[in-house]
C-alpha cells in the first residue's frame, strides 16, 4: 500500500523540466518510483517513524519538502527540480538512497506555472540560499556546511549558481540534464561532481561538463539515467541515484 502511494505521488510530482516546456501543455511524466534500501552507513534517527518526505510547514507557499524519520546519514542534501516541476515526487523517488547519506530537502520553486502547483525558478539565488539555510536550521542542522546540491534541468543551473556563489557551503554537485556545459572556473573548491543525463536525452553537454571538471582536477564522472527522457528519473531511481551518491562518496576529495 505504501509503495503504491509513493508511486502515485511520484507520477504526479514529476514533469518534463526542459526550459523550453510550456506550462499550458505539459503533463506529468509517467515514470514511477521504486523503493529499495541497502545496509545503512553512519545513520541516525532524526524523528519518529520511517523515512518519508513531507512539507516542513503545510501552510507555507511555496512549500519546502523535507525528509522525516530514519535511520539516515548526517550530510545535508538539497534537490532542485526543473522548470514547471514539483519537488515532492522527485524527492520521494530516491528517498531511501538519500537517507543512507544524509538529510534531504527539496524546496519548491518560487514562480508558479499557470495556477500551480507546478513551478519554475526565479533568478533570485540569494532567496533560494536563504530558504535552504532556514529549512536546515528548522531541522536542527547548523552551521550549514559541506552541502550536496542536486539539480535537474533548470534546477541544475540554480545548483551550479549556488556552488559558485557559496563555494564554502555547497561543496558537492550532482547535475542532471543541465541546459549548458558546466565549466570548471569558479568551481575549483568542489569536492566532487556527478554529471547525469537520461538515456533518451542529449548527453553531450553533461559528458563535456564531466571532462572539464576532471581536467581541472575535480573528481567528476558522467552517468546515465537508464531509459529516461528529459526530466524523468527512469524506472529505477533508487538504484540510479544510489549509484551516483556512492560514486561521489567514494571519490570526493578530502575537505
Amino acid at each position: 500500500m505504501r509503495s503504491t502511494a509513493i508511486a502515485l505521488l511520484f507520477a504526479f510530482g514529476i514533469r518534463d523540466c526542459r526550459d523550453t516546456s510550456s506550462p499550458a501543455t505539459d503533463r506529468p511524466d509517467p515514470d514511477t518510483a521504486s523503493a529499495g534500501a541497502r545496509a545503512p552507513q553512519t545513520l541516525t534517527r532524526s524523528s519518529a517513524g520511517p523515512v518519508r518526505i513531507e512539507a516542513l510547514d503545510p501552510a507555507e507557499d511555496p512549500p519546502l519538502f523535507v525528509m522525516r524519520g530514519g535511520p539516515r546519514g548526517t550530510a545535508p542534501i538539497v534537490f532542485l527540480h526543473g522548470m514547471c516541476g514539483h519537488g515532492l515526487g522527485y524527492a520521494q523517488s530516491f528517498q531511501f538512497s538519500a537517507a543512507k547519506k544524509g538529510l534531504l530537502i527539496a524546496p519548491q520553486a518560487d514562480v508558479k506555472c499557470g495556477r500551480g502547483p507546478w513551478a519554475k525558478w526565479s533568478g533570485d539565488v540569494n532567496a533560494l540560499h536563504a530558504r535552504i539555510e532556514s529549512g536546515f536550521r528548522a531541522l536542527g542542522l547548523e552551521p550549514l556546511e559541506d552541502v550536496l546540491v542536486i539539480g535537474y534541468s533548470q534546477g541544475a543551473t540554480r545548483a551550479e549558481q549556488l556552488a559558485r556563489k557559496w563555494p564554502e557551503r555547497y561543496t558537492r554537485l550532482i547535475l542532471m540534464g543541465a541546459p549548458q556545459v558546466t565549466r570548471a572556473r569558479g568551481l575549483e573548491r568542489l569536492r566532487g561532481a556527478v554529471m547525469m543525463a537520461g538515456e533518451r536525452d542529449r548527453k553531450d553537454l553533461m559528458k563535456a561538463g564531466a571532462r572539464a571538471l576532471t581536467a581541472a582536477g575535480i573528481p567528476a564522472v558522467f552517468q546515465i539515467i537508464p531509459e529516461a527522457t528529459h526530466g524523468a528519473m527512469g524506472p529505477t531511481p533508487e538504484k540510479t541515484m544510489g549509484e551516483a551518491l556512492d560514486w561521489l562518496w567514494s571519490n570526493q576529495r578530502e575537505r
